[in-house]
C-alpha cells in the first residue's frame, strides 16, 4: 500500500484556518465554520468535492463523530492538500489517539500556513502538534552526500516532503534504510523515545563500477575464420572461377533489379501506428483510473479501514476502489497487448522492406561445393531447375 506523500496543491479549496476548530482541550474555541470557497472553484472538478467533503468533515468535527469526520477529511485531503485540512485532520486524529499521524498533519499544517493566518490559529495548530509529538519519536535525517536520498521506516517509505524536516516514528527500536541510485543502501537502528528528537547524519557509500563484458558474444575462436562459399577454393573445384552469379535482388541475365511492391509496407505501417495510439489511449486511461484507486486506498489507510470485511460505513468507499482497481487493471491489459501489436507489425513492415530477394534462375543444373568451418568441414549441393 503507497505511503501518502504530501505536497502542496497550488488551487486551495478554502479560506479558512484549521486553528478555529474546536475538540475538547485546554485550548478552546468555537466549533469549525464551513470552508470559504469562491464559486469559481465551486465549478472545477477536484476543487469543488474536496469543499463539499470538507464541509460534512465540518459537520461532524461539531457532533464529536470523530471517525466519520476523520474519514471525510481524508477525502477531501486525497483530492487537495492545503493547510487548513491538515489541521483539521491532525486535530481529530489526536481525539482518535492517532498521534504519529496527527504530527505529520499537523506539521505539515504549520509549514504551509499563509501569512494571512492568525497568530493565534497559528498557536493552535503548535500546541496540538507539540501535544502529539510528546507521544511519538522524532527522526531528522540529514545525508551528508546525497540530500535526495529516499528514507524507508519499517520497510515503509517516507514522502520526500516530510523526510526534509521531521519523521514522527512510533516508540520503540525502528529499523532506518537510506537508498539513493549510485549508492549502497544504509540500515540503521534507532531507538526511538516519545518526545525525543534524534539526528541521523549518515554517509553513503558510492557503488563499486561494473567490471565491462569481456570480449563479443557469439565469437569463435580467435584466427579461425571460414572461407566463403563461392569464393576461390568453390570455384577451383566447380571449374567456374570465371563465372559470376547474379547479384541478389536482380534480374538473372538482366542486371535490372525486381520491382517491389510497398503495399504491404505502407499497410503494415499504418496497422502498427493504429496499435501503438490504441496502446498509448489506454495507458493514458489505466493510469487515471489508478491514480483514482490510489485516492481511495490513501483515504481509506489513513482511516485504519479494510476492504476484506467493510463495515457497513465504508461499503461503497470500497466498491469503488474495487471498480476502479479493475478498470485500471484492464486498460493496463489492453495497452500491453496494444504495444506488442504495434511493434510486431512495425518489425514485419521492416522485415518486408529489407529482407532481400531471391532473382528468378537463370541456369539449370546441379552444383557441388566444398564447405569448411572451425569445427570441421562438409560438402554443400546445390540444384537449380
Amino acid at each position: 500500500m503507497r505511503k501518502l506523500t504530501m505536497h502542496v496543491t497550488g488551487a486551495a479549496i478554502c479560506v479558512l484556518s484549521a486553528c478555529a476548530l474546536a475538540p475538547a482541550t485546554a485550548l478552546a474555541q468555537p466549533a469549525p465554520p464551513a470552508a470559504a470557497v469562491s464559486r469559481d472553484d465551486e465549478g472545477r472538478g477536484d476543487n469543488a468535492r474536496a469543499t463539499q467533503l470538507y464541509r460534512e468533515g465540518n459537520e461532524a468535527f461539531k457532533q464529536k463523530r470523530w471517525a466519520d469526520a476523520e474519514l471525510l477529511y481524508l477525502k477531501a485531503w486525497a483530492l487537495v492538500r492545503t493547510f487548513d485540512v491538515a489541521a483539521n485532520l491532525g486535530e481529530v486524529q489526536i481525539q482518535l489517539n492517532k498521534a504519529r499521524s496527527a504530527a505529520t498533519f499537523l506539521a505539515f499544517a504549520l509549514r504551509t500556513a499563509p501569512p494571512s493566518t492568525k497568530p493565534e490559529q497559528i498557536a493552535r495548530i503548535r500546541h496540538f502538534l507539540d501535544e502529539a509529538k510528546a507521544q511519538v519519536g522524532t527522526l531528522r535525517v540529514r545525508v551528508k552526500n546525497a540530500a535526495d536520498a529516499e528514507v524507508l521506516v519499517d520497510g515503509e517509505r517516507v514522502p520526500e516532503d516530510a523526510a526534509k524536516h521531521e519523521v514522527y516514528v512510533e516508540p520503540g527500536e525502528r529499523t532506518l534504510v537510506i537508498r539513493r541510485a549510485g549508492y549502497e543502501d544504509e540500515t540503521l537502528k534507532v531507538v526511538a523515545a516519545p518526545g525525543i528528537t534524534e539526528t541521523v547524519m549518515p554517509e553513503l557509500k558510492p557503488k563499486a563500477a561494473e567490471a565491462a563484458l569481456a570480449g563479443a558474444a557469439g565469437q569463435g575462436p580467435a584466427g579461425a575464420k571460414a572461407p566463403e562459399v563461392g569464393g576461390a577454393t568453390g570455384a577451383a573445384a566447380t571449374g567456374e572461377a570465371k563465372t559470376k552469379a547474379p547479384a541478389v535482388g536482380m534480374r538473372a541475365g538482366t542486371g535490372a533489379e525486381e520491382p517491389r511492391s510497398w503495399v504491404p509496407v505502407i499497410a503494415l505501417g499504418v496497422a502498427s501506428a493504429v496499435g501503438l495510439t490504441v496502446g498509448v489511449t489506454t495507458t493514458v486511461l489505466s493510469t487515471n483510473a489508478r491514480a483514482s484507486a490510489d485516492k481511495d486506498e490513501e483515504a481509506l489507510r489513513y482511516a485504519n479501514g479494510q476492504c476484506i470485511e467493510p463495515p457497513s460505513d465504508l461499503t461503497q468507499h470500497c466498491r469503488e476502489l474495487r471498480h476502479e482497481a479493475k478498470r485500471a487493471e484492464g486498460f493496463g491489459t489492453a495497452s500491453v497487448v496494444s504495444y506488442a501489436a504495434s511493434g510486431a507489425l512495425a518489425i514485419a513492415a521492416a522485415a518486408y522492406a529489407l529482407w532481400p530477394r531471391r532473382p528468378p534462375s537463370a541456369s539449370h543444373g546441379l552444383r557441388v561445393l566444398p564447405r569448411t568451418h572451425a569445427g570441421g568441414g562438409g560438402v554443400l549441393v546445390v540444384g537449380a531447375w
